[in-house]
């Protein structure tokens, strides 16, 4: 018979192997199949984020090219119309005075216009529609009055970013030639444009922390750039690699190019503004975009890498559980009695703290939870008692553990002495900590109990030479619950642990009575 058993118990855990390779191999082929699919989607996802962000630059750079060709188109209107006129009635009052206030409503209309100005051949202000220029001003030095000089082009001309002699603010110049009848330069016509109006057109466009918008004549110099520095405008970034891109017959196009000021990698965009000597470049720093790439790739690894420890473990408890089921059933088989014997034993032990015999930690929290919970439904009082023994730490480092036990011993004999109601428990809360629950007992009655336990522990003398009482002593804390429907056990704990903070804080040996409102030492 002992052989056929033996027998059969390897047969089923041979089975139950069997089964547990089975299961692990299935789980292992479904996870490393997420894993790789996991894989490949992280990597094709790297080339779709990168394409994504050159179709986003492309479409910024072609909006804000149409923004400011738009923007420059209706200045230059303007100044066409007094190419036009200074050539054909020349510039006398009577033309200035009439093309002063027509300048001057053209401004009001044009937000993005600074001023209209009109220089003769020498580069003096003939007129300026804010107002009167400074004596003796010229501006037989600027830059487009010099291109308008030596040039016979009447087309217009976008000179470098300036400061304004009369405001002091960033500019950018439009002008046109100005001729007499027999051709000769007679001087220049010019509107300038607020820089901070086409700063205002990137406003709302998140670019990222690194990203920037970048105003380049096709010289190469930086008209105006997002975000704006002041010792930046005018660089000259022609020897860098976008303006390599910039071949004639190429209006657009996008790549990934490190930065010729500050060397960062971004995918930028180009566009060239249509009519004007001027191209707009979006760029995206890299490094964020692969941020991002990183931060989805990291989830989607992570998911992946879950799923294979829970499948994983979920296996590994399936099988494991089937063993100690095939394990249980033989040994209910032997002795099904004694199984269920021995479960009681246990489970009465589960309850019971070891050294004092007092219930345990366990059976306190199930208590108390069950009893608020009826106390919540009906009128009825419960008092909480939580009792430590002080010093205790010190009494074990001077007298040792076996000392320390037999203390703990008879403190547990003391509480149970005066515990003697049916429905009542005391418990050891852990450690040198008790704790007792009264049933239908109010704060007097708690107290008169916790008064009892302590002065029959002071009076047994139990020396103490770490203490100041020079014998052991318990501090005591004491909650209630009297009708509330809101207290819960943890409120009814904490209270009392409070209460016994201020007894152990105000010299210990002592029973404090606490409540929500306020605390009573006594």
């Amino acid at each position: 018979m002992i052989t056929k058993a033996t027998s059969f118990l390897k047969a089923e855990w041979a089975d139950a192997r069997l089964k547990l390779g089975q299961v692990v191999l299935f789980v292992a082929a479904v996870c490393i199949s997420l894993i790789t699919i996991s894989i490949w989607g992280i990597f094709n996802s790297l080339e779709y984020h990168l394409h994504d962000k050159e179709t986003q630059m492309s479409n910024l750079s072609k909006t804000l090219s149409t923004s400011i060709a738009a923007t420059l188109t209706q200045a230059d209107t303007v100044i066409l119309g007094i190419q036009g006129q200074v050539e054909v009635e020349g510039t006398g009052a009577q033309t200035l005075e009439r093309l002063g206030g027509i300048l001057k409503n053209q401004q009001k209309s044009l937000p993005q216009v600074h001023g209209f100005f009109i220089y003769d051949e020498h580069g003096r202000c003939l007129f300026n529609s804010n107002g009167a220029s400074p004596l003796g001003a010229n501006n037989s030095d600027r830059d487009y009055f010099i291109h308008h000089r030596d040039h016979a082009s009447t087309e217009p001309f976008i000179g470098p970013s300036i400061r304004s002699r009369s405001t002091n603010e960033w500019v950018m110049t439009l002008s046109r030639r100005l001729n007499h009848p027999d051709g000769s330069f007679a001087g220049v016509t010019v509107a300038t444009i607020y820089l901070k109006y086409f700063l205002s057109l990137y406003d709302g466009i998140d670019m990222g922390e690194n990203g920037l918008i970048n105003l380049v004549s096709s010289t190469g110099h930086i008209v105006v750039r997002k975000p704006f520095r002041d010792a930046d405008v005018g660089t000259d970034i022609s020897k860098g690699e976008v303006f390599a891109l910039l071949t004639p017959g190429v209006d657009a196009g996008t790549a990934t190019i490190k930065s010729f000021i500050d060397r960062a990698e971004r995918v930028i965009s180009f566009q060239r503004v249509n009519g004007y000597p001027l191209v707009v470049i979006a760029a995206f720093d890299r490094n964020e975009i692969l941020a991002d790439w990183r931060s989805e790739s990291f989830a989607s690894f992570f998911i992946s890498s879950i799923l294979l420890f829970i499948l994983s473990f979920l296996g590994y408890r399936l099988i494991r559980l089937m063993s100690q089921q095939i394990q249980m059933q033989k040994e209910l088989q032997r002795s099904e009695e004694s199984y269920i014997q021995a479960n009681k034993a246990l489970g009465q032990l589960a309850l019971e703290d070891g050294l004092t015999g007092l219930p345990n930690r366990r059976k306190f929290d199930l208590f108390i939870s069950a009893e608020v919970n009826k106390a919540r439904r009906r009128p009825d009082d419960i008092a909480l008692i939580m009792i430590d023994v002080d010093l205790f730490k010190n009494y074990n480092d001077c007298y040792g553990h076996v000392q320390g036990d037999e203390c703990l011993k008879l403190v547990g004999a003391i509480i149970k002495k005066h515990i003697t109601r049916e429905g009542d428990l005391a418990a050891r809360y852990g450690g040198e900590e008790f704790a007792i629950v009264l049933l239908n007992t109010d704060y007097v009655g708690a107290f008169i109990i916790a008064e009892r336990i302590r002065t029959e522990l002071e009076g047994c003398s139990i020396q103490h030479d770490e203490s100041p009482a020079k014998v052991v002593t318990v501090s005591v804390g004491i909650s209630a619950l009297s009708g509330s429907r809101t207290v819960t056990a943890e409120n009814l704990i904490d209270i009392a642990d409070k209460a016994l903070y201020v007894a152990k804080t105000s010299g210990r040996n002592r029973t404090v009575i606490s409540n929500h409102l306020s605390d009573a030492t006594i």
